[in-house]
């Protein structure tokens, strides 16, 4: 009764064991996990999660679906080693989970600060349900904080620490804020909105350093130019590293995550990777591409099932990403970095927008402010050129301003 054995209650990896009932896989599915709680929705933990005094996990299922879908949760168990050869894993206690098929939707770990620049372990990090607990307790006894990392959950956190009260400051070694994920005239505008509202920024400053100072009761950061921060609190959010280590060690190859093909086999025919941990060969860019988002992994969980039991492939889709930024919501899809000209659509909301990226006269990116029935709508048109989708959308497109 070995049938497949996933490793990691990640969204992506709960997900795959939906989707392979869904497809009609009548054999055992073991799900295990190193938290001790019911699998719960990550992304709230820096929007709900941090806004909210009583702040309840969000399950990703109940409890009861995974008893009426046959499907074996085991929590609290650590893996320690993979073995290829004799298809199995083993626990870090010395029990051993076979497996037919594997898959491993390990997720990811936020990175750290190297131990020269935080000795002492100062600095908080977000992701999982004890990180939240531990960040609420200091924030709720400080009157000012310092956010290591402008992108998406840097932002998000700095945003309600301001909501709260906070004086918060965002340190960014980069030129402006969320560079990987929204194109310059997005973080603009989502920077002059978070700056009216009291948030202070420092562009183009690496951090060399982070201790605490005792005797004056505070933590200091220190950038290059020898300037310090003084503040109550720090936390780091700096990307995060994929859990691939478990691979690599099993000989399985990784390089920036666990590399798969575009239906996420990996390089043992038995076993499949999914959701932060994996980089999956995307054909049309021809390279592996890891995507750090619930959508992506979802819709891997759902290709991944495809395979597993033969059936029909579902369509591929465009990674979507959003987030809650305080009073700004943000979504985006395609690729914001490649577009040549942008051009701005008005939603029916007070302050509400989209923005649409043009590359050869298609659309190739949509990014909408407060505007999510707009973007429901935008980004199932992507790819369709720019004459077309005037048409569909009612609209004259202006002059469009080349950026």
């Amino acid at each position: 009764m070995s049938g497949i054995l996933i490793l990691g209650a990640s969204h992506s990896g709960v997900a795959a064991a939906a989707a392979l009932r869904t497809a009609g896989y009548g054999d055992a599915i073991a799900l295990v996990t190193q938290e001790v709680v019911l699998p719960y929705h990550r992304p709230p933990l820096s929007k709900e999660g941090l806004t909210k005094d009583e702040y309840a996990l969000t399950p990703l299922r109940p409890e009861s679906f995974y008893k009426t879908n046959g499907i074996d949760l085991r929590p609290g168990v650590l893996i320690a080693d993979l073995n290829r050869a004799e298809k199995y894993v083993i626990s870090a206690d010395g029990t051993r989970y076979p497996y037919e098929t594997l898959i491993v939707a390990c997720g990811a770990e936020p990175r750290r600060l190297p131990s020269a620049v935080d000795p002492g372990r100062i600095a908080h990090y977000l992701r999982t349900h004890n990180d939240l607990v531990g960040l609420k307790e200091r924030m709720a006894n400080a009157k000012s904080i310092a956010i290591i990392g402008g992108g998406l959950i840097g932002v998000e956190i700095a945003a309600i620490a301001v909501q709260k009260g906070l004086q918060a400051t965002v340190i960014e070694a980069g030129v402006r804020l969320m560079e990987r994920t929204v194109s310059k005239s997005i973080a603009n505008y989502v920077l002059d909105r978070h700056e009216a509202s009291g948030l202070k920024t420092r562009f183009g400053a690496v951090v060399t350093g982070v201790h605490r100072d005792d005797q004056r009761g505070v933590d200091v950061v220190t950038l290059s130019g020898g300037e310090t921060i003084e503040t109550d609190m720090v936390v780091a959010a700096i990307g995060v590293v994929p859990h691939d280590t478990l691979a690599k060690n099993a000989g399985l190859a990784v390089d920036g995550g666990i590399l798969c093909s575009p239906e996420g086999l990996t390089s043992d025919p038995s076993i499949y990777a999914v959701g932060d941990c994996s980089a999956w060969y995307d054909p049309e860019l021809e390279r592996h591409v890891r995507n750090e988002a619930v959508n992506p992994g979802q819709d891997q969980a759902k290709i991944v099932a495809a395979a597993i039991t033969g059936t029909e492939m579902p369509p591929k889709k465009l990674p979507r990403y959003w987030s809650h930024q305080a009073a700004i919501q943000i979504q985006m899809a395609g690729n914001v970095h490649g577009s040549d000209m942008e051009a701005v659509l008005k939603a029916p909301a007070s302050g509400a927008f989209s923005v649409l990226g043009f590359r050869d006269g298609h659309l190739v990116a949509v990014q909408a402010i407060n505007a999510p029935q707009q973007f429901g709508k935008l980004h199932g048109l992507i790819g369709m050129d720019r004459d077309a989708l005037a048409t569909a959308l009612d609209v004259e497109f202006p002059p469009s301003h080349h950026h």
